[in-house]
C-alpha cells in the first residue's frame, strides 16, 4: 500500500506517540502496533486489493502493491 499519493492522500498509520509511521499503512497499523496481527498475508492482499479499488487505483498500481507487499518486514519475519 503505498504510504502517500495524490489520489489516496496520507495513507500512513500512527506510532505509539502520535506521529506518523514511516513504515506502515493505517489500514494495517494503528497506535505502534499491528491493527489485526494475526491477519494473513493473503487476508492482506484482499483488504489492500479492496481498498486500493476503493481509491480508484489502477490494475498495475494494484498489482504492483500485491507483489511488493510480501517483501515488507511484516511479512518476511512470518516465513
Amino acid at each position: 500500500m503505498p504510504l502517500q499519493t495524490e489520489k489516496a492522500g496520507d495513507c500512513r498509520g500512527t506510532e505509539e506517540n502520535g506521529t506518523m509511521s514511516e513504515k506502515w499503512c493505517s489500514l494495517c497499523y494503528a497506535d505502534g502496533k499491528f491493527i489485526n496481527p494475526d491477519t494473513s498475508l493473503e487476508e492482506m492482499k484482499q483488504i489492500i486489493d479492496r481498498a486500493l479499488k476503493e481509491q480508484k487505483s489502477g490494475f498495475l498500481m494494484r498489482k504492483m502493491a500485491l507483489m511488493q507487499l510480501p517483501t515488507l518486514e511484516r511479512w518476511k519475519k512470518a516465513s
